[in-house]
């Protein structure tokens, strides 16, 4: 591999590998023989979409309360997009703890009632302030890009100085 390729590489791989690994939404999942329960916390709210077992058929407007750690919180149903959210943030809080948190969940649909169970796994703390995606430093970049800028130029250097040498 050439120098030039060496630089391309090395700036190539600067600029687009991110700043730090992006974490995966912690997931929750509960099943009945009626229902299912599916969940995802992300940096604002736990979001649960609830539909019929056998179906797979939504579930909307039914009352949903959830349980962990002793307290417990209702889910309001969001006509808009189908699912049912929690926003309380001192709620949330330590389901933002890296490892399972089981959950209970109570729901009512009309005349039927169940109760389902399910853990939420997190990988990594989730944090609401968190942003994701890539990221470079502006000061790094370009740094990094001066340096090998110079690491170009001395290696062209160094190639002409050789080249006179052996012609000499």
């Amino acid at each position: 591999m050439t120098m030039k390729k060496y630089l391309f590489a090395g700036l190539t791989a600067a600029l687009l590998l991110p700043a730090h690994a992006a974490v995966p939404l912690p997931v929750v999942v509960a099943e009945s023989e009626a229902f299912e329960i599916v969940g995802r916390l992300d940096e604002n709210s736990l979001v649960l979409h609830v539909d019929r077992a056998p179906t797979n058929a939504p579930v909307l407007g039914a009352t949903l309360s959830v349980e962990t750690g002793g307290k417990e919180i209702a889910a309001p149903f969001q006509a808009a997009s189908g699912d049912y959210r929690i926003e309380d943030v001192a709620w949330l809080q330590p389901l933002r703890a890296t490892g399972e948190h089981g959950l209970s969940f109570t729901l009512m649909v009309g005349d039927e009632a169940d109760l389902l169970a399910g853990d939420l796994i997190v990988e990594g703390e989730v944090h609401a302030d968190t942003e994701a995606g890539w990221t470079l430093s502006p000061l790094l970049g370009g740094a990094l890009l001066a340096g090998l800028g110079l690491a170009g130029a001395f290696w062209g250097w160094r190639r002409q100085q050789s080249r006179r040498g052996g012609a000499a």
